[in-house]
């Protein structure tokens, strides 16, 4: 099955769920606030992250700093060590105030490609090298299919993992 059918698929095993283009739900949140804004230290235009995503993320001792009222982003350039920040003056979250290593700002071969999934730069790449191929796009697929994916909690993005994947399989193909 090629990737696009998988992805395909998976859209279509979501039927009336609000989803991401890979197929999983989308957990809406009702802040007022732009869809983009610019990371405040390297100026990269930034999507918006679900409060659950910083809450499940970022080390304990700092989580009573997230503020409740406000909409927070997701900074994807890889040389800012801003991860999270708002487009108000409240404190922002770096790389060191996570309790997992981002897969768009760490390079190392240990960090999750898929974070529900357990899927690492080394897994994959350990696999395409032994067996001349990946499942892992076919098993993240089934698993997403089931209803078994939390990327809005475990992906520091908090979308769907699949893309992200799928891409760096490429790279290394």
């Amino acid at each position: 099955m090629t990737d696009k059918n998988i992805e395909n698929e998976v859209l279509d095993s979501a039927n009336s769920l609000e989803v991401d283009s890979c197929g999983c739900a989308v957990v809406p949140e009702n802040i007022d606030a732009p869809t983009k804004a610019e990371c405040p230290q390297s100026g990269t235009l930034s999507k918006k992250v679900l409060h659950e995503t910083l809450e499940n993320l970022i080390v304990h001792d700092k989580r009573d700093l997230i503020s409740k009222d406000v909409q927070y982003y997701f900074c994807s350039d890889h040389d800012c060590p801003v991860v999270y920040f708002s487009n108000i003056d409240v404190p922002l979250f770096e790389k060191s105030d996570l309790s997992v290593k981002v897969f768009a700002k760490d390079k190392g071969e240990d960090v999750n490609v898929c974070y529900c999934y357990d899927w690492t730069r080394k897994r994959l790449s350990d696999q395409i090298r032994t067996t001349g191929s990946s499942t892992a796009l076919e098993e993240i697929g089934e698993e997403v299919r089931a209803g078994n994916c939390e990327c809005e909690r475990k992906n520091p993005e908090g979308v769907c993992c699949l893309g992200a994947v799928q891409n760096f399989l490429k790279d290394i193909s």
